[in-house]
Parts: C-alpha cells; sequence; structure tokens
C-alpha cells in the first residue's frame, strides 16, 4: 500500500513533468507552427514516447489547450488580479486595467499565440475554439463579472455587462496592436503605450460611468 507520503511524490512528479511537457510544447508550436508539430517530434523533445506522451494528453488539442491556459496563467491572470479587490475605486481599477491589458496585448509571445490560432484556425476550427474558450474568453469573463458588480452598485450605466467589457478590450487593443499582427517590426515605446492606456480608460469612463452623487 503506498503512503500518503508517497502519493504526494507521485503527483508532484506527474505535475513536474506535465509542466515540462507543456513548455516545451508551448515553444515547438511558436516554432513550427500548430499543423508541423506532431506529437511524435514533441515526444521526441521530451525525451520519451509517444505512448509516455499520451498518458500525459490524450491528443494535440488537449495539449494545446494546456499551452493556452499556461499562457493565459502566466501573462494573463496576474492582469486580471487587479479586479480581485472589490472596495477598489472605479477609475483607478479602469485605468490600471488599461495600462496591463495594452502592455499584455502588444507583448511578442502574445502576438505569436494569437497569429498561430487565427492562421491555423481554418484547417483545425477547433484549434481557435480552444484558444477563444481556454484563452480570451476566460478573461472576458472575469471582466464581464466585474463590470456587472460595479453596474449592480450603481458605478455603471446598466449596459449590457458583455458587452462593456468586449468593447474596453477592443479600446486596449487600438494603434498598435494590429501593426504588429501583420508584422511590424517595432514595438511601441511606454509613453505610447500610456498614451493609449489613458485614452482607453477615458473614453470607457465617458461613455459609461455614472457621477457620484453630490
Amino acid at each position: 500500500m503506498v503512503s500518503e507520503k508517497g502519493e504526494d511524490a507521485v503527483r508532484k512528479k506527474t505535475q513536474s513533468k506535465r509542466e515540462e511537457i507543456v513548455a516545451i510544447a508551448r515553444a515547438a508550436f511558436l516554432d513550427g507552427g500548430y499543423s508541423a508539430t506532431s506529437m511524435a517530434t514533441i515526444a521526441a523533445l521530451v525525451g520519451g514516447s509517444k505512448g509516455t506522451l499520451y498518458g500525459y494528453f490524450s491528443s494535440k488539442e488537449e495539449l494545446f489547450g494546456a499551452v493556452v491556459r499556461d499562457v493565459s496563467e502566466e501573462h494573463g491572470l496576474p492582469v486580471l488580479a487587479l479586479l480581485d479587490d472589490p472596495r477598489a475605486d472605479l477609475a483607478e481599477t479602469i485605468f490600471a486595467l488599461a495600462r496591463a491589458l495594452t502592455r499584455f496585448f502588444v507583448m511578442p509571445e502574445a502576438i505569436a499565440h494569437y497569429r498561430l490560432a487565427v492562421g491555423e484556425s481554418g484547417r483545425f476550427p477547433k484549434l481557435g475554439q480552444i484558444f477563444f474558450e481556454q484563452g480570451q474568453k476566460e478573461g472576458e469573463d472575469m471582466v464581464t463579472a466585474w463590470l456587472e458588480e460595479r453596474i449592480a452598485r450603481g458605478e455603471l450605466a446598466a449596459r449590457p455587462p458583455r458587452l462593456l467589457a468586449q468593447q474596453f478590450v477592443a479600446l486596449c487593443r487600438a494603434g498598435p496592436w494590429n501593426a504588429l499582427l501583420m508584422g511590424a517590426p517595432e514595438q511601441p515605446g511606454e509613453a505610447q503605450l500610456e498614451e493609449l492606456a489613458t485614452l482607453a480608460a477615458q473614453t470607457f469612463l465617458a461613455a459609461h460611468a455614472r457621477p457620484h452623487p453630490e
């Protein structure tokens, strides 16, 4: 009979191996693309057999989903942690979130993963669905829930919270994002990103914030 300590050691080893596989797959998908990167290729990079790899992930789609979650947890969730304090000032939080999102969207890896998902989803529709459901939608759901709370408090106009979340994200993606997506070589400077974030927050609040009662 395996002791509790032994079971814990096995779980840690399994989790460590899973994280190693995801990290290797993350780099492999970006380097070679989704369609050209087989499970056999990833198994070789990991240093094991395909059978071992399939013991952790039942399909390439499942592995790609784990990669999307990994990127989201590393870069996206820290941004959305700004929404954790229910007592935080509305305007201050909107400005902080705008600053964080504008910087997240122009990160080279974020741009590369977006290109990968969009470029391959024509041939692999499920790929785009995975990218949306396990990446973008998770963040959108969190922003939507936060906005819904602020609407209930009377701080924002009573409008569909998901649509407000989508509009806010679109404002934060304006400017250099599309150019970078199309291959522009230069990253925007800090001053440009700050200007974009400030304008996004101001525009959103001007359209949807309700004035404080006198």
